[in-house]
């Protein structure tokens, strides 16, 4: 199970002698820590104990498992991590007075983009204390920490317990609020997450999951920043790292973008059967996109018809069979190519996405769509002229992706050049304000109506 770098020191969790034995061998006094990264839009972050490093870059649904450090007073301090690779503090140093043999679980929760706003969704820590010992069967807790979703009540049953007849684990949970650390016999259970007071609105559900005698769960539900109608993951600390359980209806989300230039509007067929009229894959045309479609997670086949023709003419090239599309997965399928020039360069490209924003940065991401240009260089200035020192995707050849990339909110100007030849500015200057918090998908297309024969497109308009 991966759980993130735990890097503190021995000076850091040294251990004082608080009482000596007739040989004078040290009786230590403990007290235990977990930290868990539960607000979507925040950064990865650095937690730092005592003025020294204790973890490094955790993100977003990641935890540190169980760590042990010094009974007595200890500082604890978050600093949140900038694209450029500076840090701004976002949890100030604070002074936490840690008993022996107890354990205490800081969940970083809210909305960083509210920080200093005094909302109470605002982006800040959630200290909780319980005892720290190894249950006999398990033990559960449970934590609201997702700032959009309702009061719930929390129903931890036998696998398919009718909740109509079925006692709550904890009822009228708002955000913020946390349950009972309980003892509970190990076993297969399942999890609901239900409207306050009406258990046949269910949430979220977990489906059957394993509690292994022994488990030791801070459970917190986050915010579902994934595909999947749920509004929460469950992110489970086990005690040695994270458990991230999605709802078990989740499915996948796509959109289908039109980038042909040559081509006719068109329709996109789905395991064999024709979009209605007015669906959002019927007569799709050059350069448009529809918004996200979820669908159940699955084996698709695609095909691409030509909108209006009798008998239905199909593009074949742009078939696509047996596409695997994942539960929690989001992604774009294009349709790409040149239909005139006769070589193989013609297909549905499907990409996935990451949607999930982040208050302290800009995100960008460029794909390589156009027949036309080859190999490019995408330069991101701050001004509009290409240099060495700009952020540059390098020799990008037909179908490439650079990925998302984290940058610092602000103006810059994107620009396309050939590869290797910086004069020579295939597209732009173009201006973006890249403002925190979004993600901008850009796509260079084919396009006649360009003086280069090249534009791009913005899949996130």
């Amino acid at each position: 199970m991966k759980t993130f770098s735990k890097i503190l020191l021995t000076s850091v969790i040294a251990v004082s002698l608080s009482a000596c034995n007739d040989d004078d061998e040290p009786i230590v006094e403990n007290s235990y820590l977990r930290v868990l990264h539960a607000a979507a839009d925040a950064p990865k972050v650095n937690v730092w104990l005592d003025g020294k490093p204790a973890l490094e870059g955790v993100d977003y649904q990641k935890t540190s498992g169980v760590i042990t450090v010094r009974a007595g007073t200890h500082t604890v301090k978050v600093d949140a991590i900038l694209p450029n690779g500076s840090v701004t503090t976002v949890i100030p140093e604070t002074s936490l007075d840690l008993m022996k043999d107890m354990e205490y679980n800081v969940v970083a929760l809210g909305k960083a983009a509210l920080i200093g706003s005094g909302n109470a969704a605002e982006f800040g820590p959630a200290i909780i204390s319980r005892a720290a010992l190894k249950p006999e069967g398990a033990r559960v807790q449970a934590i609201h920490a997702a700032p959009d979703a309702p009061m719930v009540d929390i129903f931890i049953t036998a696998p398919n317990a009718d909740l109509s007849a079925a006692t709550p684990f904890a009822d009228d949970v708002p955000y913020k609020a946390n349950t009972a650390a309980v003892e509970v016999p190990a076993g297969t259970y399942q999890v609901r997450l239900t409207k306050s007071d009406d258990s046949s609105v269910v949430y979220f559900d977990s489906g059957a999951v394993d509690v292994a005698a022994g488990s030791d769960w801070v459970v917190a539900a986050v915010a579902n920043t994934d595909a999947g109608e749920s509004p929460v993951n469950l992110l489970i600390d086990s005690g040695t790292g994270p458990v991230v359980v999605k709802d078990v209806n989740t499915g996948a989300d796509i959109r289908v973008a039109h980038t042909i230039s040559d081509a006719p509007a068109v329709d996109v067929w789905v395991n064999g059967t024709a979009p209605t009229m007015g669906s959002p894959l019927y007569n799709l045309a050059y350069k448009a996109k529809t918004d996200y479609i979820p669908v159940a997670a699955g084996d698709y086949d695609f095909a691409v018809s030509v909108n209006g023709s009798n008998p239905v003419t199909v593009v074949e090239k742009l078939g696509l069979k047996g596409a695997n599309l994942a539960a929690g997965m989001t992604y774009t399928a294009m349709a790409i190519g040149n239909l005139g020039d006769n070589l193989d360069n013609d297909e549905l490209f499907v990409v996935t996405d990451k949607t999930r924003r982040v208050a302290t940065e800009a995100q960008l991401r460029a794909i390589h769509a156009s027949t036309m240009a080859g190999n490019v260089d995408i330069y991101l200035s701050a001004d509009a002229s290409p240099s060495d020192d700009d952020v540059i995707f390098k020799n990008i050849p037909y179908k490439g992706d650079s990925t998302v990339l984290s940058v610092m909110p602000g103006t810059a100007y994107v620009m396309i050049t050939p590869a290797g030849d910086a004069s020579t500015i295939a597209i732009g200057p173009a201006e973006l304000p890249l403002a925190a918090g979004t993600l901008t998908t850009l796509v260079a297309i084919d396009d006649p109506a360009a003086a280069t024969g090249v534009s791009v497109m913005s899949l996130d308009d």
